[in-house]
């Protein structure tokens, strides 16, 4: 795999996204409660390959470590993560994990959480709220996921244009008011700042989905074709955007540079086929990283903060060993 080091990206927006991580906290109750370890689990949705693999990894990894799981989705609706929560403090579940579906929202029902001895983990996305409220959050760096896009983008019309004029981009938003949809979008914007190349023409959102992908480049086209690349949040959008622009008559991946963010089986297919150039991994195996999480809770044991999960950058070269590698999502 392509590997980079982050501690260079650090100037361009990770020290918002690092404050606070590493530390451990004290957070699961003093003696050891009766009956099994049961987690009540809220997930966002199924909106994609990725978010489909992300719960598999945890049903799969509380199988492995008997865990009881109760498992909710809330298709992408906050009120419905509301009811799933105030239900898993109902049940006096062990630990509750869920996903956030927006950033906001959550206060209340995590203070009767708290009230109620229950610790609570965040999955893969973060939430606007007093960080006392959870013990745990579990997931990727957004805000370097952004850096990377925009660093790889750049670099890679550096070699053809020697670093000269600039680079129109569109950026595919995820769902709005997400916290990687906000942290990608900062993180690529700061790095994009550090020479002023790369201006972001346009940002519409395609709501993580392959038809939303689709819809949002279309309606940027309407409005100019002046485009150099495509920003997107997720490989499902920048995948729906290049079959858009493929019927265009463009051809993504040389007339129109495409970076994503993900690095599913899908996406890593089209970085093979030409079809995107880069993308930015974010795992979604994070299933076993929140049973330890849960076990040690269960047992008085410390946790840390935050837990971040793997994260690579691929072209087209370091994508074909990964796929005969046999990639899980």
């Amino acid at each position: 795999m392509h590997r980079r080091s982050f501690v260079t990206l650090g100037a361009v927006g990770l020290g918002s996204m690092l404050a606070g991580c590493g530390d451990s906290e004290s957070a699961g109750p003093r003696t050891r409660p009766s009956g099994p370890i049961v987690l009540g689990f809220s997930q966002v949705g199924a909106e994609g390959g990725w978010r489909l693999a992300n719960t598999k990894s945890i049903k799969k990894a509380a199988e492995r470590n008997r865990v009881k799981l109760l498992f909710e989705d809330a298709a992408g609706d906050p009120k419905k993560q509301l009811e799933h929560i105030q239900s898993f403090i109902d049940a006096k579940v062990t630990a509750i994990s869920f996903s956030p579906v927006v950033e906001k929202g959550y206060d209340d029902v995590l203070r009767r959480a708290r009230d109620a001895g229950i610790p609570v983990i965040l999955t893969d996305r973060l939430i606007d709220s007093d960080p006392s409220l959870y013990v745990s959050s579990i997931g990727a760096e957004f805000v370097a996921e952004g850096n990377l896009a925009a660093l790889y983008l750049e670099n890679d019309y550096d070699e053809e244009q020697g670093g000269k004029g600039s680079i129109n981009v569109v950026e595919l938003l995820g769902a709005i008011g997400a916290t990687p949809t906000k942290q990608r979008s900062e993180g690529f914007a700061a790095t994009a700042k550090r020479t002023g190349r790369i201006k972001i023409i346009a940002s519409e959102s395609g709501d993580w989905t392959k038809a939303g992908g689709e819809a949002a480049i279309r309606k940027v086209l309407r409005r100019t074709r002046k485009i150099d690349a495509v920003f997107a949040q997720n490989d499902d959008m920048g995948l729906g955007a290049a079959e858009v622009l493929a019927a265009e008559g463009l051809k993504p991946g040389t007339d129109i540079k495409i970076v994503t963010v993900d690095a599913t089986r899908a996406g890593l297919e089209g970085l093979v086929a030409g079809k995107l150039n880069y993308v930015v991994e974010c795992s979604p195996l994070i299933g076993e990283d929140l049973m330890s999480v849960v076990v040690d809770l269960f047992f008085g044991g410390e946790v840390k903060k935050r837990i971040t999960s793997d994260k690579n950058v691929f072209n087209k070269i370091s994508a074909a060993p990964a796929l005969e590698a046999g990639r899980e999502y």
